[in-house]
């Protein structure tokens, strides 16, 4: 008799309705038409996100919750998360599924986030090149990612210096990190003009507000009063295909360890 399976796909979140079905929902869709014999699930690590949601009648899971209703019904299940990079929020996963994985008649394996292999800095940016703008030689494209306290911020850094190697007018900067570096970046290869993109999954309130928005602080407004042009695109990294794809195949390595 065939084992049950699933699989449940763990993301941050987001309040934005557009943001869920434009970059959560086709990575969630990809896995389900893959694995036709998983049944597949969500949940988001955000509290903040779950409880806002919930006041407009939605209700998502966190991932200790969704795994509580699954290991009483399958016997399989692989946890995927749409990180970015294994930071804190990746942590706290691998700390549920290390807790809840006592069960001798379940087995629970967690794959990795976007970044995690060597491999994938250079799969990511094969990705960037289908997505991001042509640009004018005085113009460069701005990653804005999120950042962390976490160690695991230096893989923004070892992205940045993979994109330099390849002589990419691409610069990655973070909101916690702040926008200064990506600003001296600008001005030593005399940049006038800017794309700005998140290198986020979703296109949430740090791209619609810290990169994009009207107020004096936001990312936008900052590079305008360095005296350089910009334009925004608020699109999550969760809209393309490439990358949907890198999150697909640490899956089905994680499908094949099993």
């Amino acid at each position: 008799m065939e084992k049950k399976k699933a699989i449940l796909v763990v993301s941050f979140g987001s309040s934005y309705e557009n943001a869920r079905k434009e970059q959560i929902e086709p990575i969630e869709k990809l896995i389900e038409d893959t694995f036709t014999d998983y049944k597949v699930v969500r949940a988001f690590t955000s509290n903040i996100i779950i409880k806002k949601l919930k006041k407009e009648g939605i209700n998502i899971d966190t991932p200790e919750e969704a795994l509580k209703k699954l290991i009483e019904e399958f016997e399989h299940i692989i946890v995927q998360p749409t990180h970015i990079i294994p930071g804190f929020e990746y942590d706290k996963i691998r700390t549920i599924v290390s807790r809840m994985n006592h069960n001798k008649n379940v087995h629970i394996s967690l794959s990795q986030p976007l970044l995690y292999n060597k491999s994938d800095y250079r799969e990511v940016i094969e990705a960037l090149k289908t997505y991001i703008p042509k640009v004018e030689p005085n113009e460069a494209v701005v990653l804005l990612g999120h950042g962390t306290e976490h160690y695991a911020n230096t893989s923004y850094y070892y992205l940045q210096y993979l994109l330099e190697n390849e002589e990419l007018p691409v610069f990655i900067g973070t909101i916690e990190d702040g926008i200064e570096p990506v600003i001296k970046r600008l001005k030593k290869g005399k940049y006038s003009k800017a794309v700005l993109i998140p290198f986020l999954v979703v296109a949430g309130d740090h791209a619609h507000n810290d990169m994009a928005g009207d107020e004096e602080d936001s990312w936008k407004n900052i590079l305008f009063a360095n005296g350089i042009e910009v334009k925004a695109i608020t699109k999550g990294l969760g809209g393309n295909e490439a990358i949907r794809k890198i999150y697909l195949n640490h899956l089905k390595e994680s499908v094949n360890n099993q």
